[in-house]
């Protein structure tokens, strides 16, 4: 990799994701230029919505677009339920455009696990991660949990970290691997870690790892 630090750009839909990413960073690629982008309207419309609608997956591309044009060298969306609208523009852009949950599928995949526990803060998400990593792992068994009071204890690593080892201590004897879906449930990683004997994943430090990766190997 060059000298000159790389910009990548942190696109979030909601301020939950924030915190988690840059720890990622700080402790995986502390050498990166960060430049956070927030719509925080994102989810909780696509909630609203059922989905995310085409106007939402629009506005998405546009911000994506803007990081790109503004001189980011890498784009790294914090939300999955927008994992669909990332793979999409990476094909437009010269520079990689990754979804919080790409690298998470990958490590998922190579522990070839024949049941999936998905922890997330809210229902429309676990759905959407649920049916993508389903799509991506084949005839493996993924069952989607929500975390009562995760989204609210949003700030407080100590009571989510309690909330969602629980959640992980009930779904360990239906599964051989633990997801935290989402970047806001990655805080709890370590309570979780030490509340079952399975393997747990979460996301920012994959993701944050495959980006190190690809600009250490730059020339």
């Amino acid at each position: 990799m060059s000298g000159e630090r790389p910009t990548v750009a942190l696109v979030h839909a909601t301020q939950a994701s924030i915190g988690p990413a840059l720890a990622a960073f700080a402790d995986r690629f502390p050498g990166a230029r960060l430049w956070n982008l927030l719509d925080d309207l994102l989810i909780s419309e696509a909630e609203e919505a059922g989905g995310v609608t085409p106007a939402l997956r629009a506005r998405m591309l546009g911000l994506i677009r803007h990081a790109v044009d503004g001189g980011a060298d890498a784009v790294l969306l914090t939300c999955s339920m927008y994992g669909p609208v990332a793979l999409e523009a990476a094909a437009d852009h010269r520079v990689p455009v990754l979804s919080s949950d790409q690298a998470l599928f990958d490590q998922v995949a190579s522990h070839e696990p024949a049941a999936v526990a998905v922890l997330g803060p809210v229902r429309a998400g676990v759905a959407d991660t649920v049916e993508r990593l389903r799509d991506r792992i084949g005839d493996v068994r993924v069952t989607g949990i929500v975390v009562d009071g995760s989204r609210a204890a949003a700030g407080d690593t100590a009571l989510l970290g309690r909330l969602v080892a629980d959640e992980a201590r009930r779904a360990e004897p239906g599964a051989d691997l633990i997801v935290l879906g989402q970047f806001s449930l990655a805080p709890a990683h370590s309570a979780v870690e030490a509340a079952v004997s399975v393997p747990v994943l979460s996301p920012p430090r994959l993701a944050v790892d495959v980006l190190r990766e690809h600009f250490e190997a730059r020339p």
